[in-house]
């Protein structure tokens, strides 16, 4: 052969390509003389693999032995085979002749070249090669031995894992299990890494199944099937959706075999004996699922119901639990099993109950799932044993029935059935004899539900059972079901007031109520009476005198006025009645006044107490109303409005000696307040000559030195009001109140040295005295006191915590404990306001802390795990005092039931509203309704 004809073959194969990665020509393109690369670069050659493949075999047939090394027959056999592989896959029959032949040509240069070159290091791939040229013309044995001649010959060969496959896939062809099964395990005991280790281990089960030996074959499937789940293939109760279709039919066949495996298993739960041994899998549920359709399928009733049970005693909180246990249930009923699906919904019910331990245990989605099995079997329950007490006429029987819906309704107090479910209870006691608890059901039915078709029924029903219960109690217990009828008489009359029975009962509760002196009760009764147009003019008269009577009994003054002026216009101009409910109607503009008064509104006091004399001249009760009317404009500081109604009472009551005392008191003060200061010391004047006591001169000399105030000479005022102190400091009372007016004059004039030191002099007045110490000393001793710590408080408010730390949080911690210990001392006093804005305090001082603890200056250098650690630690440091701040702002909010709520309160309420914001960030919408009784 010619150096020109080579050089071409060789050229032609470099352009096909190689078939097998395995395999490389000695020579290449580079390793040619200079003289042959020089070709001509734009010569085009079109050559396909059959080109190819003759070419091979032209070269095989003029090389000798002494210059080839056989790796042209090689290639030519791997050319064959691959392309034997493509035809014998065409639809052309002639191709298909063409595969067979060159199949066996590759066979016979396999055979040709293992003969020629017996020693070569590589053979193992022509053994490889061999058995898949044999496997493609269907002769198994042969294909068999050229696997068994390589991993013979060639045990550390990197097909060996393959080779082992592919020899355990023609030995289970020939059904030689046990050779088959050594073949696979080989693959999965010793190559977990390969390709083909899956493959081996799901044909590994499969010829230990066909042996028999069923449980080493699960052990097997098990494996497989840890391995898919641990690469997220297999989930709890269904496989990955990713899943490619081939891989979905290997899986579901594992699913299969091993269900038919435990299914031959002798024990009597062999999938739940397996786990226990073995060990827990995530993916139990998918397996007991298919067991249990696979006993179901072969109509193995009992054992597939058991199979399910299993699982939910194994796993009694899983969320699959319910699911198989009502697959149960199912089966039973499917079954006509009556029995055993009644026991199984009172089992299903006792175990997965709202409120049980299970049902704690599940998260939203599984609860919800839960809840329509779980009604619907409570509600199967109620009503069979109903239905069973209805043909005993056992009252026992009715009870059993009656804790059935008991726990429906406990269960699912929201159901769209409740109101039925709730109507059947009290049903099922009535019959039972349980009057007490059917009144109780009856009404719950009745006013608790949106209204439904047994509203009416139900209410009615409820005055019936109050009826029998009635009947059946012993006297002293008849008084109070009396009562109770009629609360639930009016709550029907309410609910249903077209029915024609209301105006009459309602009367005779209201005066009822109204002997018991249940005020409120009494008048929503009456209430009811007058805006039902069915009510006779008696019967509103009669209305309209309770509700007004007991409006003003209750202390609803306004109202009751309203009430009375409503109740004249049934009665005559001039009789004896409407000369006393006059009488009540100036009573009822007095006291509010005197609820207004007492309210601290005294503008609308005033008002009410000057609108006596107006509406009711005549009352014996003006005089009293006209004083306390200037009184009222004296707290207002309306001085000139008192001024003229203390001049106008003194021409009306000249003659009247009871008040001349108190109407020149405050004509004096009016005086002074209102800047009329000659008058007010005439006033003063007068009263001094009185003549008064040495106490009373005195109180005229304080009140005399306000006059300088009054006048603008405060310089003045102060330096009396100190001379009054040293001269008088005992009373107490007056003392502290000029104490008081210095230090607010202090406080004005910007003076802090000095108002310091007057706040002191408060508190030590306070201190220092014995019995007069009063509520009012100790108040102004505890504002003192308050004020005192503020500088010390704002001190610690501005202090940073800087680095170095240690430095600043001594000092800040120092400030502190000295603002804690000063609204400690205020909170000694137990003066209200002082006590909740000193307990406000101390929970900000907390909350400061813990603020400046968080926003501290960080240490320079740190690293981001350092700094995130620091700032954790910081954090956990911050926690207690944040935890103290809201313990002492609760500590404030537990005043409010006491009478409490003032301004500290609120804002105390306001920070637990941004810390707690799930519990005190709220806003209640409160609907006005009138109260049942």
């Amino acid at each position: 052969m010619s150096f020109q004809l080579i050089l071409v073959f060789i050229i032609s194969l470099a352009l096909y390509g190689c078939a097998s990665d395995d395999t490389r020509l000695e020579g290449t393109i580079g390793s040619l003389t200079d003289k042959a690369v020089l070709i001509e670069p734009r010569a085009e050659f079109k050559i396909n693999r059959q080109q190819v493949i003759d070419s091979y075999r032209t070269l095989v047939s003029i090389l000798t032995d002494e210059i080839s090394n056989g790796d042209e027959l090689r290639r030519l056999s791997d050319l064959e085979l691959e392309a034997s592989l493509d035809n014998k896959l065409s639809d052309d029959v002639r191709l298909q002749q063409q595969g067979q032949q060159q199949s066996l040509s590759a066979i016979s240069g396999y055979e040709d070249y293992l003969k020629r070159y017996p020693g070569k290091t590589d053979n193992d791939l022509i053994f490889y090669q061999l058995s898949r040229a044999y496997a493609l013309e269907s002769k198994p044995q042969k294909s068999l031995h050229a696997l068994d001649r390589l991993i013979r010959e060639f045990p550390k060969s990197r097909y060996i894992d393959e080779a082992q496959f592919r020899r355990g896939e023609n030995l289970f062809v020939m059904r030689q299990y046990v050779e088959a099964e050594a073949a696979y395990g080989d693959v999965v005991n010793n190559y977990p890494s390969s390709r083909f280790h899956e493959k081996a281990l799901y044909k590994y089960g499969w010829a230990q199944f066909k042996q028999n030996r069923h449980r080493k074959a699960i052990d097997s499937y098990i494996a497989l099937l840890d391995l898919n789940a641990a690469s997220g293939k297999i989930q709890e109760i269904k496989f990955s959706s990713q899943l490619s279709r081939a891989e979905q039919e290997l899986l579901g066949d594992v699913l299969r075999v091993v269900s038919v495996a435990f299914s031959y298993e002798a024990e009597h739960s062999p999938m739940s004996d397996y786990f226990a041994q073995t060990g827990k899998r995530d993916y139990e549920p998918l397996l007991y699922l298919g067991l249990g359709e696979l006993y179901l399928s072969k109509e193995r009733i009992t054992d597939a119901s058991d199979i399910f049970l299993t699982y939910s005693h194994q796993y009694p909180y899983s969320r699959y639990t319910p699911g198989f246990h009502q697959r149960a249930i199912s089966i039973y009923r499917e079954a006509g099993y009556t029995a055993l699906e009644l026991n199984g919904k009172i089992t299903f019910v006792n175990q997965y109950d709202v409120g049980g331990e299970y049902w704690k245990r599940q998260d939203t989605k599984s609860k919800t799932t839960l809840t329509p099995i779980l009604s619907q079997h409570l509600r199967d329950l109620a009503t069979h044993y109903h239905a069973q007490a209805r043909i005993s006429k056992r009252a026992g029987d009715y009870a059993i029935g009656a804790n059935w819906y008991r726990r429906f309704l406990k269960s699912f107090p929201n159901d769209k059935d409740a109101s039925r479910i709730n109507f059947l209870l009290a049903e099922s006691l009535f019959d039972a004899r349980q009057y007490a608890s059917a009144i109780e059901e009856y009404e719950l039915t009745a006013y608790y539900f949106d209204t439904h078709k047994n509203s009416a029924e139900a209410g009615y029903a409820a005055l019936l059972s109050y009826d029998r219960l009635i009947e059946v109690s012993d006297k002293n217990l008849r008084k109070s079901l009396a009562l109770r009828r009629i609360k639930s008489v009016l709550k029907f009359a309410q609910t249903f007031p077209a029915d024609e029975r209301v105006p009459a009962v309602l009367l005779q509760a209201a005066q009822y109520y109204y002997e018991k002196r249940q005020y409120a009760q009494a008048s929503q009764v009456a209430y009811r009476l007058v805006d039902n147009p069915v009510s006779s003019r008696d019967i509103q008269l009669n209305a309209w005198t309770i509700i007004s009577h007991a409006h003003y009994s209750s202390g609803e003054f306004d109202v009751a006025e309203k009430s009375y002026l409503k109740l004249l216009s049934y009665l005559a101009p001039k009789s004896r009645q409407t000369v006393e409910i006059r009488e009540q109607i100036a009573a009822s503009i007095y006291k509010q006044g005197e609820q207004y008064r007492d309210a601290g509104n005294h503008l609308l006091a005033a008002r009410h107490f000057s609108r006596l004399g107006e509406v009711i001249p005549e009352s014996p009760k003006r005089v009293v109303a006209d004083y306390d009317a200037a009184t009222a404009y004296i707290e207002l500081e309306n001085w000139s409005q008192a001024i003229s109604v203390l001049e106008n009472f003194r021409k009306r009551y000249s003659k009247n000696k009871n008040f001349k005392t108190g109407v020149g008191e405050k004509l004096a003060l009016a005086y002074s307040e209102n800047e009329n200061h000659v008058l007010a010391a005439h006033e003063m004047i007068a009263l001094s000559e009185s003549p008064p006591s040495r106490e009373r001169k005195r109180d005229l000399i304080w009140r005399a030195a306000d006059l300088f105030q009054g006048a603008n000479h405060q310089a003045e005022a102060i330096s009396t009001y100190k001379k009054y102190i040293k001269l008088y400091p005992s009373p107490l009372t007056r003392s502290m109140e000029l104490r008081h007016r210095i230090v607010e004059y202090h406080r004005q004039q910007h003076e802090p040295g000095k108002l310091i030191y007057w706040l002191n002099e408060i508190v030590k007045a306070d201190a220092s005295a014995t019995t007069e110490r009063s509520a009012r000393s100790k108040y102004l001793a505890a504002n003192a006191s308050l004020e005192l710590i503020e500088p010390i408080h704002h001190s610690f408010r501005v202090a940073k915590l800087t680095i170095p730390l240690k430095d600043s949080l001594k000092k800040k911690k120092k400030l502190m404990q000295l603002s804690i210990d000063g609204y400690s001392r205020a909170m000694k006093y137990q003066v209200a306001e002082v006590t909740t804005k000193a307990t406000y305090q101390v929970a900000e001082i907390y909350h400061n802390f813990a603020k400046a603890l968080l926003e501290s200056q960080r240490p320079k250098g740190l690293s981001q795990e350092a700094l995130e650690e620091y700032e954790l630690l910081l954090e956990e440091q911050a926690y207690p005092f944040e935890e103290k701040t809201i313990e002492i702002h609760l500590a404030n909010l537990k005043r409010i039931p006491g009478g409490n709520y003032d301004e500290s309160i609120r804002n105390s309420l306001k920070v637990l509203g941004e810390l707690l914001p799930y519990r005190y960030a709220k806003v209640e919408h409160i609907e006005a309704y009138v109260e049942l009784p």
